[in-house]
C-alpha cells in the first residue's frame, strides 16, 4: 500500500488573532502542518492548545504546530522564521504574509517610528519572508498568498502610510507572480473587504482621548461586512486552487474600485472629495496627536 503524502507546511504571519488565527483554524482542519508567528506569545500558545485540544493536527500533534513569538519589525526576523520552519518540518509549501496593522494619524503628525514600523511590517517582512523561503517554495512547487487591503484603490489620509504599503505589495505581488509562475511558484493576493475582526476596534482604541471617533475609521455596517470564517476559508481554498486576486466580499471591493477608477480619470474630483474630508477630520483633531505607551494594543491583521 503506498503510503499517504504528507502535509503540507504552511508559515503564516499575524497568526494570533483576527483574519490569521481564523486562517490557522481552517488549515488545521484541514490536516496542514503550521508554523504560526506573530509578536503575542501567549495568544500563539493559546490559539495553538486549541487546534491541539481540538484534536485537528493528527497523531504527531506536537510535531504539526510550530509555534514562533516574534517582531516583524526586526530586520532579521524574516531569516530566521524561515530557517526555525525548515529546521523543525524540513521544508516549507505555503507562505501566507497576513501580519499587518495601520495607525490612524495624519501623515504629518504621525510617529516617524510607527511609520517605519509598517513599513517593516506591512511590506519589507513580506518581501524578505518570500525571499528566504523561495528555494523552498521552487523546490515544492509552493504557493505565496499575500493579504492586501481594498483601501489602495481610494487613498484615505487616515490610513496612508498604511495604505501605502499595501499598495506597493500589491505591485510586488504582481510582479513576483509574473517572474515566477514558469517555475511553478503560485502568487495569490488577496484583498478583504470589511472583515468582522478587532482591527476596526482596535483603531477605535487609539483615537486621541477627548476627540470624536474619525468615521472615516468606522467599521461598516455589518451587511457590508465579511464574516472572519468566510474569508479565511476562501484564502486556504487558494492554496488548491490559486488566483490571481480574490477580492472579499465583492460587492465591497469593487464599489472601492469604482470610485478609485472615477478619481484616476478625474483626479480633481478625488482631490476636492478627499481633502475636504481630511480638512474637516484635521481641524477637529480626530486624527491628530494619538498618543499610545508601548503596551497598547495595536490594530493588526
Amino acid at each position: 500500500m503506498a503510503a499517504a503524502p504528507s502535509p503540507k507546511i504552511v508559515l503564516l504571519t499575524g497568526a494570533s488573532a483576527g483574519i490569521g488565527a481564523a486562517v490557522a483554524r481552517v488549515l488545521a482542519r484541514r490536516g496542514f502542518d503550521l508554523a504560526l508567528t506573530a509578536r503575542r506569545a501567549e495568544r500563539l500558545s493559546a490559539l495553538a492548545d486549541e487546534l491541539r485540544a481540538n484534536g485537528a493536527v493528527g497523531p504527531a500533534r506536537e510535531r504539526n504546530i510550530l509555534v514562533l513569538p516574534a517582531n516583524l519589525d526586526d530586520p532579521s526576523t524574516p531569516e530566521k522564521l524561515v530557517a526555525d520552519t525548515v529546521a523543525h518540518f524540513g521544508r516549507i509549501d505555503v507562505l501566507i504574509n497576513n501580519a499587518g496593522f495601520g495607525l490612524p494619524a495624519l501623515f504629518a503628525e504621525s510617529d516617524p517610528f510607527e511609520i517605519r514600523r509598517q513599513l517593516e511590517v506591512n511590506f519589507v517582512a513580506p518581501l524578505m519572508l518570500a525571499r528566504y523561503a523561495f528555494p523552498y517554495l521552487l523546490e515544492r512547487r509552493g504557493t505565496i498568498i499575500n493579504i492586501g487591503s481594498s483601501i489602495t484603490s481610494v487613498p484615505n489620509s487616515a490610513l496612508g502610510a498604511y495604505g501605502a504599503t499595501k499598495a506597493g505589495l500589491a505591485y510586488w505581488n504582481d510582479a513576483l507572480r509574473r517572474e515566477v509562475s514558469h517555475r511553478g511558484v503560485k502568487v495569490c493576493l488577496v484583498e478583504p473587504g470589511p472583515v468582522k475582526t478587532e482591527f476596526f476596534s482596535a483603531l477605535e482604541r487609539l483615537a486621541p482621548p477627548g476627540h470624536d471617533y474619525n468615521p472615516m475609521l468606522d467599521a461598516p455596517a455589518p451587511w457590508m461586512s465579511a464574516r472572519v470564517d468566510e474569508v479565511a476559508r476562501r484564502i486556504v481554498r487558494l492554496i488548491d486552487k490559486p488566483k490571481r486576486r480574490l477580492s472579499v466580499l465583492r460587492r465591497v471591493v469593487w464599489p472601492f474600485r469604482l470610485v478609485g477608477g472615477l478619481f484616476q480619470v478625474c483626479p480633481p474630483l478625488g482631490d476636492l472629495a478627499l481633502s475636504t474630508m481630511a480638512e474637516h477630520f484635521d481641524r477637529k483633531g480626530d486624527l491628530s496627536r494619538v498618543s499610545r505607551s508601548p503596551g497598547d494594543a495595536r490594530p493588526t491583521q
